[in-house]
Formats: C-alpha cells, sequence, structure tokens
C-alpha cells in the first residue's frame, strides 16, 4: 500500500515539473536581434529599461517623440542637452536637462563613467565607430544609427527620419505611432515635391547655405542634407560643386556667387539681423550681397531640435524651407497651425504664441558653437 501511495506521489510530481518546465519556456522570451545601420546584428537585452544615447545628437527628440517618456534614458551628450533646455523641449520633457552628459565628451565615451550610469543599451553614431568598440568592450549592447544612409539621394531628410524611426520601433517595440510618424513625413515630402515642379526655371532662386558661421569662420553645406532641402522645395543649389559634406568659404566667392536667399543653421549664435548689419564676423562686408540687401536671410528655427540636420521635427523644417523661399507657391502651408498640431499630437504640448517666437528665433544661448 505504501509503495502504491509513494508511487502515486512520484508521478504527480514528475507532472508538476513537466508543467511548470514548460511554463517555464513559454515565459522565457526569445533572443531578439536587430540589424543596426552599420549592419552590425545586435543581440538586445531581455529587458531594456536603461538607455543612453550619444554621438547621433537629434535622435534623443526622436525618442522622446516615440514613446512619449523620458523614463528609461540615463544619458545623453552635451549638445542634446544644450538644444533641449533652450527649446520646447525643456516644456514637453525638462527631465533632459538633468540627464548625466559626462561620460561623453567631444564623441569620445568615457567607458567608466558610462558603466556607473548602468545602461541596458547604447544608440551612438554609426560614422563614429570607436563609440561601438567602447560599448563593446564594456560589454553593453550597442545599435548604431545613420544620418548618411540616404547619401546618395542628396541625403533624403524624410527618409532619414523614417530609418530611424523604424529602427527604435523594433528596438523598442513600438507599432502604432511609428507607422503614423512616417505616413505624415512621406505626405509633406510628396506635397511639396509637387509644388516645386510647377515653379519655371526662370523663377528658381540661387540659395547659399551655410552649414554654420563662427567668428570669422563661414561654412558652408555641400554634398549634405542641405541640397536635399533647398532642391525639394525648388531652389538652385548654389555650392553642388563642394565635393564634401561641408567647406569654407571667404567673402570673395560669396560676392561671385550673390545668392538670391541665404539659409543659416541654427547651430551659429548669428541672426539674419546681423548680416543686414554687418556685425556677423568681424572685417566682412555682407551689404553688397543680394540676399542681404532683399533682406532674405533666414535662420533654421529650433523646435524640438535644430532644425537644420534630421531630426524629429524634419516634415515641419521642410515646410518651412518651402514658405520662406517660395511663399508665393507654398501659400496654402499654415505653418503655424503645422507646428501646433504636430507637438500636440506626439508631444501633448499645446504651443503658445510665445513659443512659436521661440521656435522660430532662436535665442544666442542655443547655438551649438561647433
Amino acid at each position: 500500500m505504501k509503495k502504491r501511495v509513494l508511487t502515486v506521489f512520484t508521478a504527480l510530481a514528475c507532472l508538476a515539473s513537466a508543467t511548470c518546465s514548460v511554463y517555464a519556456a513559454e515565459e522565457k522570451k526569445e533572443t531578439r536581434t536587430v540589424v543596426d545601420h552599420a549592419g552590425n546584428e545586435v543581440e538586445l537585452p531581455d529587458e531594456i529599461d536603461r538607455i543612453a544615447i550619444v554621438g547621433l545628437t537629434p535622435l534623443a527628440s526622436v525618442y522622446c517623440m516615440l514613446t512619449g517618456s523620458t523614463d528609461k534614458l540615463v544619458g545623453i551628450d552635451s549638445y542634446t542637452q544644450n538644444a533641449a533646455v533652450h527649446s520646447i523641449m525643456n516644456r514637453a520633457f525638462p527631465e533632459l536637462g538633468e540627464l548625466p552628459t559626462s561620460f561623453i565628451e567631444e564623441d569620445v565615451i568615457n567607458t567608466e563613467e558610462l558603466l556607473k550610469l548602468g545602461p541596458d543599451l547604447v544608440f551612438t553614431h554609426a560614422a563614429i565607430p570607436d563609440q561601438y568598440e567602447a560599448c563593446e568592450a564594456a560589454g553593453i549592447p550597442c545599435v548604431q544609427v545613420s544620418p548618411n544612409l540616404f547619401a546618395d539621394e542628396d541625403y533624403n531628410v524624410i527618409k532619414t527620419l523614417n530609418a530611424w524611426v523604424e529602427l527604435l520601433a523594433e528596438v523598442l517595440e513600438i507599432d502604432n505611432t511609428a507607422s503614423e510618424m512616417i505616413a505624415y513625413g512621406e505626405q509633406v515630402e510628396n506635397s511639396v515635391r509637387e509644388k516645386a515642379s510647377t515653379i519655371p526655371e526662370e523663377d528658381r532662386v540661387n540659395v547659399l547655405v551655410l552649414a554654420n558661421y563662427n567668428d570669422n569662420t563661414i561654412t558652408a553645406a555641400g554634398q549634405s542634407f542641405s541640397k536635399y532641402w533647398c532642391e525639394t522645395v525648388g531652389g538652385n543649389y548654389m555650392t553642388d560643386d563642394i565635393a564634401g559634406f561641408t567647406a569654407e568659404l571667404d567673402m570673395e566667392s560669396i560676392y561671385v556667387m550673390n545668392p538670391d536667399v541665404i539659409y543659416l543653421s541654427s547651430f551659429s549664435a548669428y541672426t539674419p539681423e546681423d548680416f543686414y548689419n554687418n556685425t556677423a564676423g568681424e572685417g566682412q562686408d555682407w551689404s553688397s550681397v543680394k540676399a542681404v540687401q532683399d533682406k532674405r536671410v533666414y535662420k533654421f528655427p529650433l523646435g524640438t531640435y535644430y532644425w537644420y540636420p534630421p531630426s524629429s521635427d524634419a516634415p515641419l523644417s521642410l515646410m518651412w524651407m518651402a514658405s520662406t523661399m517660395y511663399p508665393e507657391v507654398y501659400s496654402e502651408i499654415d505653418l503655424d497651425q503645422e507646428i501646433r498640431d504636430y507637438y500636440e499630437k506626439y508631444y501633448g504640448i499645446e504651443v503658445t504664441d510665445e513659443e512659436l517666437l521661440n521656435i522660430y528665433f532662436p535665442s544666442e544661448e542655443s547655438a551649438a558653437n561647433w
């Protein structure tokens, strides 16, 4: 009798053990991997609760737009933080101003300081392999993100943003919001291209885009996203002969170009008024340049990030470029309303009139000064 009872208990114990093993196997997540923009197959941790974003400075704004939160962020770089604290991001996500930044300086990661933050995952710039190697050496999974995926398409900014959104959405397992963002960017680009195609060649303006301007150093954009901005909305890109991403210009070259319109990136602390008043660069006389005489110098806005490079505000930046370059052609764009709708939908904030002005006219303190 005792033997039969023991046998029954043994059988029940085995059954319970087998059942628990099945449940344990079901509960254990399968290993997830993603292929990042550098072509690396990255094995992701089961739980991603602590994230650092470095190198690719606009990416934090895209992360916040996708997730609606900064809860999992444990570190960003100082350039990202500077843009955040001097922009509308400071109202939407004030926590960005408090995040640690000392673990990275001049794009170089201090591994010891990074480890103190205990990140489960780090997003880095794909064009700075040392960042990836530092994370690898520290045993931290690293996903590289690139701004140069569409170099053969004039660095198409909308496609670049959408590629960032897709990669982050895959890593963070986000779907619906990502799809909406991608569709909106594509719709804006298609609409702008359609209008641009109606502009006669003789009516197209000659455009100079300054990637930066600090002290007396004038840096023109070359083969970069500046070309995408300009040509997508219908402008003649005057520095297409620059083979590299950027190149320094002297005033004599600018006098020869004599652009109809000048665009200045918001990395610079200068403003259009500095051009009009000849206070941009000591001893540099802008008064004879057509764009200055016609008061057609425009500085890229600062929204959730600087609008000059790819960012979460890329569709808005494209509409801004269109409406400033050809206000009559793109007269149907109500940019104030587009900004209000976009920020309310993706950031949950109602933009005030004062905040709109701050977006259009960034403060001197907000300049990146690269």
